[in-house]
């Protein structure tokens, strides 16, 4: 598939508020080869381990790729995932993490080879260009990994307030060039990293 990253906005994923979403992560991909998932953002909470393993269980082969298990073992899961989900928390420690093991270029290949890619709010935002991070009602435009596509910036738990507030500081910022969506819970962007493409699925609202 040419589009073959998920940006997801948020959403409790054992609620069903994401199913639609998750339903079409499971079809870009065939059933029982691998997806990886990384919890750096939370902690390696385990459980949103069991979760991602309930919600996909079913159909993918799930690794958790836990930071107690190395970084060779992380390496390795990017090498051989069909799917590699990086999941919600706090952008700072996924992205630290990937970082201090030095694991994005494995998942730029991956990307180019056409491994799925899902970030969902923390791994949303360390995909994009850019990206606002809050602070409660203050705002601040922060780099990530520019995997997602050329020049795109979101904003995730997008509401309609937030969104007006982050495109004023997007409008007087360095990257009027680019593109920013504010993604809401429920809802992901579909985007490529070979163009500017960009699907809209979920139950959510999203705003640009």
């Amino acid at each position: 598939m040419s589009n073959n990253i998920f940006l997801i906005g948020g959403g409790e994923i054992a609620r069903g508020e994401t199913r639609e979403i998750d339903e079409a992560i499971k079809n870009s991909a065939n059933e029982g080869s691998s997806l990886v998932f990384f919890g750096a953002a939370a902690s390696d909470a385990e459980g949103y381990w069991d979760v991602i393993e309930e919600t996909f269980g079913d159909y993918f082969k799930v690794t958790i790729a836990a930071e107690s298990k190395g970084r060779e073992f992380s390496e390795n899961a990017i090498k051989n995932a069909s799917v590699i989900y990086l999941g919600g928390g706090i952008t700072k420690l996924l992205m630290d993490h990937f970082e201090k093991w030095n694991l994005v270029p494995f998942l730029r290949e991956a990307i180019v080879r056409g491994a799925v890619v899902a970030g969902m709010s923390a791994g949303a935002q360390a995909l994009a260009t850019w990206y606002i991070h809050e602070d409660g009602e203050l705002q601040e435009i922060r780099n990530g990994w520019d995997l997602a596509g050329k020049s795109l910036g979101v904003l995730v738990h997008a509401t309609e307030n937030s969104f007006h507030r982050a495109e004023n500081l997007f409008s007087n910022s360095q990257f009027t060039n680019s593109k920013l969506y504010g993604i809401s819970e429920r809802s992901a962007l579909l985007c490529s990293s070979k163009n500017s493409n960009v699907l809209k699925i979920g139950n959510g609202i999203i705003w640009e």
